[in-house]
Order: C-alpha cells, then structure tokens, then sequence
C-alpha cells in the first residue's frame, strides 16, 4: 500500500481531529519531511488538508474525482482494479492501456476525468466531458481471438446491472451500447492484441455519462444520449458506481472464463432491448432488416428477415426501428 494512501486512512480514521506528523512518521517508519512530501502529494492530488504547527494535518476536503485511493478502498476485488493509472485527461484510456498493457498485471484499470479523442466501436467519437466514468480494463485471458466479441456482452451485463441497483430501468442494445429510454448512457469498446491462435490482451473500453452535463455534448450527440444525473435527478457517486462496476465485471467476466459463455447469456438476454424489435444491422459487407429474435450460444445476433429466413451477425452497427 502506497504511503499516501496510509496517511489518507490515518486521516480518514479522525475526521475531526488534526493527526501529528510524528505519529504519521512513527507509523510508516518514515521521516517527517517524507511525511510532508506526501501530505504534498494529496494535496496535489485535490485532497485538502490543513495543517497547523504543533498540531499536526486535518483531512477537510476529498475532490470529485476518480482516485485510485478512494475506488481501491473497500473494492471487493480479486484482481481487476488492484492496478489503477489515474489521469486528469488521455487522449483514450484503450490508447494509454495498450501502451502499458504487455508490463502490465492482468485486471489493470487505465481511468480518466476526461478524454479528448475517445471512440466508440465503429471508430466514431465518444465525448467525454467532465463528469463521465471513463476506463478501461487491461486482461489477459486464455481464450480463442475469435471469442473476443463475447467479451462485449459480457461488460454489458455487468454495467446494466450497475444501473439497475440505482433503480434505473437500463437495457442492452445489442453489442454494446446501455440505453435508458432509448437513450444511450453508457457505450463498450473491445480490443485485441493476438496472434493467429493465441490472445496477448484484450482492452476493454467503457464510457458512462455519469454527471455528464448533456450540453457539454456535440448537438447530435445530446439529442441521443441521457446521463444518470439526468434519469435520476441528482448528482451520483462516482466513485460508488465504478467500484460496483469493477466487482461486477469481474464476477461475470470469472463466470465466462469458468462456466463458459452460456452462465452470462442467459442474464444478457433478460436485459436486452434488442430482442423482439425490428432491427437494422449495418456491417461492412451488408445491411439486413427484419425482426430481432434472439442471440445464439455464440452471441450472435439472430434476424429474421422479412422472406422469413433467418441470418445471424457476430459483429455490426445495430439500429432499433
């Protein structure tokens, strides 16, 4: 554990009392200016904390943000999020993971206040203002290449189950989009890096319009997107939801490994908003309309056309009618 964190449990253990640097020295065998420098650190990190001489340091204020400190405590985690690289802005958390992610522990999570070139599974543009839940996760699991897009359907329960303890009625668009209302609140970006028969890593990408502010988004964006600030009428915790979400990912992503892929379908399909609609699925070769029936052991998109056959998609843009 980190000095800094310590120093932030000692604090947090005496919300209303100063704690004296030599006992902040004594239980971290450290000197005092180590102590100073990392009261320093917190501070630079938003943490405030007054300090008096002869007293000692006085916890007074912890920032909104995403620190590592504040989700690693209390996390119900075996190993995703015990690793957690924290930014201020990234041009993309996928983009920062795959620099870090061959020395990186299986389960490290890349998160960011804000992104400036963020994207979505198409290659389009995901804005992320402030306000959002922006992370990825860097894993490293003993699978098949070709079982990768059963990663997305994967996140997708997890981050609909989140929302649903929040008491928000979230559904799956299939792959990979989290709509409240038929409004998108929450989009998944999957990525790869394998050889011909064996996976190096996989990224998984999430964004979540948290306290998003809707018209900090581009126009036609905001026309199609909602935030939990907005469905819930209030400003959510963060810190709270990531937590939950990393917990819950990993417990479904154990299952898949585990189990297999049908021990999560059968969830999946119980939150999807695409089964029983008139679908249009776009993909580079093609595009097919008719009636979403269902998804198939391997999470492919089962359509049937208006002829009355039946087609099945693992990847494409799916457009509700």
């Amino acid at each position: 554990m980190k000095s800094e964190q310590k120093i932030l449990e000692m604090l947090k253990e005496k919300p209303e009392e100063f704690v004296s640097g030599e006992d902040v020295s004594k239980a971290l065998n450290i000197s005092r200016t180590m102590v100073w420098k990392h009261i320093n650190a917190l501070r630079d990190c938003g943490y405030t904390i007054e300090s008096v001489k002869g007293k000692g340091y006085m916890l007074k204020g912890i920032p909104d943000l995403l620190l590592p400190a504040e989700i690693e405590k209390g996390l119900k985690t075996e190993f995703v999020g015990r690793q957690i690289h924290h930014f201020d802005e990234l041009d993309s958390t996928n983009l920062r993971a795959r620099k870090i992610a061959a020395d990186s522990p299986n389960g490290t999570v890349v998160i960011a206040e804000e992104q400036f070139e963020g994207k979505g599974r198409t290659g389009g543009a995901w804005a992320s203002p402030p306000g959002g839940i922006y992370l990825s996760i860097i894993l490293k699991p003993e699978i098949p290449p070709d079982q990768l897009h059963r990663l997305t359907l994967v996140t997708g329960v997890a981050a609909v189950e989140v929302l649903k303890e929040l008491g928000i009625n979230a559904r799956i668009k299939w792959p990979n989009d989290i709509l409240i209302n038929e409004k998108k609140v929450c989009g998944i970006l999957t990525e790869i890096d394998a050889e011909a028969d064996a996976m190096n890593y996989v990224i998984i990408g999430i964004g979540v319009n948290a306290n998003t502010r809707l018209d900090a988004l581009p126009p036609i964006t905001m026309l199609q997107a909602t935030s939990l600030k907005e469905e819930t009428g209030q400003v959510v915790d963060r810190i709270a939801i990531t937590q939950r979400f990393l917990e819950r990912f990993e417990q479904y992503y154990v299952a898949f490994l585990t189990d297999g892929f049908p021990s999560v379908l059968k969830q999946w399909r119980e939150h999807s908003s695409t089964i029983g609609r008139r679908v249009k699925i776009v993909t580079r070769f093609r595009t097919i309309l008719g009636e979403a029936v269902g998804v198939d052991h391997d999470g492919a998109l089962i359509v049937e056309l208006d002829d009355g056959t039946v087609e099945k998609e693992i990847t494409g843009t799916c457009f509700h009618l």
